[in-house]
């Protein structure tokens, strides 16, 4: 069954939802590329445009499904955006350039949430557009390791903090390999999700081909979440394609996004048998996941309990825990937490709890069988990534999880419900 289509939505909103999600998305699949030659022709703030398209999807999120339509969780969303900005001001910095950092950041989540309803693999330019990203990120990543581009080692000044933008370091002695993106664990998330969302856009065979090359390009890139949440949805890809039709359904896809989401307390089950269970003693390669266990998932708590107490239960802000917080006073205090959701918990606090909740709505209302795989697979990504990073991966997640905000408030929201119908 196609995605749904709801009357009455904005055109205005959607093309904005749209130009955002593709701006995000080229700006990362080339995100060094850009940053090396806007900083060679004099003109480095030329980056920022982009997150000036972000705002205006904040804007028309706002409007469209905050104001127009009502939803709920949109309301929500919206109040907590400055609540969270108060509390980081109050408890982490006041600063200018830490409070605009964090408000940069999530700009890509409210633009994925804008395209509730919206089916981006429908439209065949969006469509040749991601197509084209996946298939020019892994080709970047191929040429990263027989070609030394001009912009390796390069790093820029930004908000007064020199940031390294081709990251090249190695992992047991193998150099991680950044491509286009200029960062391993970029390349490697834009290929997964691009894959994911035009799989069912082109023939089964096909999409396996492009499948296998993508679960290939993680392995080059030596990010073994990607290649893991990779080498799993092929699997299903190729399972449900040619060999068991019936996970082809909406009623399979839905299981398997609702499923997911028990992931997100994984992490305090693996911390509570952290003294039973060590992973590095399976294989070394599982030694960073064992690293995270004992040390990074636990550390936000451990970190708010002697700073900011209080903020265990407020949070400590937007911002907090993750990579704004380096322009802030507490910069001293980052350390990688590698978990979407602990990291969540940590700037909202109990806070948070109503967008898990929406989340579930997603998972239990959406029809659009891309956006459950997707929700599938950024579930799989977040138990050890932070995600917050590239702005394409955060927007992802919004855009899986934006069957939330067609939850409506009032009598409007009801009618709207009833005119809901099938895509052709």
């Amino acid at each position: 069954m196609p995605p749904l289509r709801i009357a009455g939505r904005s055109d205005i909103a959607t093309t904005i939802g749209i130009l955002a999600a593709i701006a995000y998305l080229l700006r990362d699949t080339f995100g060094v590329v850009w940053r090396w030659a806007l900083d060679w022709v004099g003109i480095p703030q030329a980056w920022f445009i982009v997150d000036v398209i972000g705002c205006a999807a904040l804007v028309a999120f706002t409007v469209e499904c905050g104001l127009r339509r009502r939803s709920a969780f949109a309301l929500y969303a919206l109040a907590l955006l400055p609540v969270s900005l108060l509390v980081a001001a109050g408890t982490v910095d006041a600063s200018p350039a830490y409070l605009a950092s964090a408000t940069k950041m999530i700009l890509p989540l409210y633009a994925g949430w804008l395209l509730a309803g919206v089916n981006l693999a429908a439209m065949p330019r969006v469509r040749a557009i991601l197509l084209a990203a996946c298939l020019l990120t892994m080709a970047g990543i191929w040429l990263d390791t027989v070609v030394v581009f001009p912009w390796q080692g390069f790093s820029v000044e930004q908000f007064g903090v020199t940031k390294a933008v081709d990251k090249v370091w190695t992992i047991q002695a193998v150099d991680r390999i950044g491509g286009f993106a200029g960062e391993s664990t970029a390349a490697a998330a834009i290929a997964v999700f691009t894959y994911l969302m035009v799989h069912r856009s082109v023939r089964p065979l096909t999409a396996l081909m492009l499948g296998i090359a993508v679960v290939v390009a993680c392995y080059v890139t030596t990010s073994r979440t990607a290649l893991a949440v990779a080498s799993v949805t092929v699997a299903y890809v190729m399972t449900e394609a040619f060999l068991l039709a019936r996970l082809r359904d909406h009623g399979a896809h839905r299981a398997l996004a609702f499923g997911s989401l028990a992931i997100v307390v994984l992490p305090l089950a693996l911390v509570a048998l952290s003294s039973t269970i060590r992973f590095d003693t399976i294989t070394p390669s599982l030694a960073s996941f064992q690293q995270r266990i004992e040390s990074s998932w636990q550390y936000p708590f451990l970190m708010l309990q002697d700073r900011s107490p209080a903020s265990l239960l407020s949070g400590c802000g937007l911002g907090c825990m993750t990579f704004p917080m380096k322009y802030s006073a507490w910069s001293n205090w980052l350390q990688p937490v590698d978990n979407f959701h602990i990291v969540n918990f940590a700037m909202f606090g109990i806070g948070y709890l109503p967008l898990l909740v929406g989340m579930v709505v997603a998972a239990v209302r959406e029809a659009d069988r891309t956006k459950l795989m997707l929700l599938f697979a950024l579930n799989l990504y977040t138990l050890s990534i932070e995600a917050f990073s590239p702005a394409f991966t955060l927007l992802a997640i919004g855009y899986a999880t934006s069957g939330m905000c067609l939850v409506e408030i009032g009598s409007a929201g009801r009618a709207d419900r009833r005119r809901f119908s099938p895509a052709a």
